[in-house]
């Protein structure tokens, strides 16, 4: 999948990159860069499991910090996952958006 500067969430909104983005905001938020130069953040989306165990939020930005990629993906990073259609959605919805509202404040996506 290619590093795209929009992306439409299935059942919530269209996000951006914000034109304000730095790379030291995401080191602040969490996000690894990894040997390719991207910037990755992963978030579980139900907290009462590990990581590796939990349906999870993941965000990568590439080097350039001209493109992202966004999705919710089942553990293990396999299978790709609407949340917004999910038995426990009201809690991983809630949390999902807490995510996004603090990415959106520290000017690294917009909501468009």
């Amino acid at each position: 999948m290619a590093f795209n500067k929009i992306v439409t969430v299935p059942d919530d909104a269209t996000y951006q990159l914000s034109d304000n983005i730095k790379k030291y905001t995401l080191s602040d938020l969490g996000f690894i860069t990894n040997n390719a130069g991207v910037h990755v953040l992963h978030r579980a989306l139900e907290p009462e499991k590990y990581l590796a165990n939990a349906i999870q939020l993941k965000i990568s930005v590439n080097q350039e910090l001209n493109g992202f990629k966004l999705s919710t993906l089942s553990a293990g990073d396999v299978v790709r996952v609407n949340i917004f259609k999910n038995n426990n959605a009201e809690e991983m919805v809630k949390l999902y958006h807490f995510f996004m509202t603090e990415l959106i404040a520290r000017n690294v996506l917009e909501k468009i």
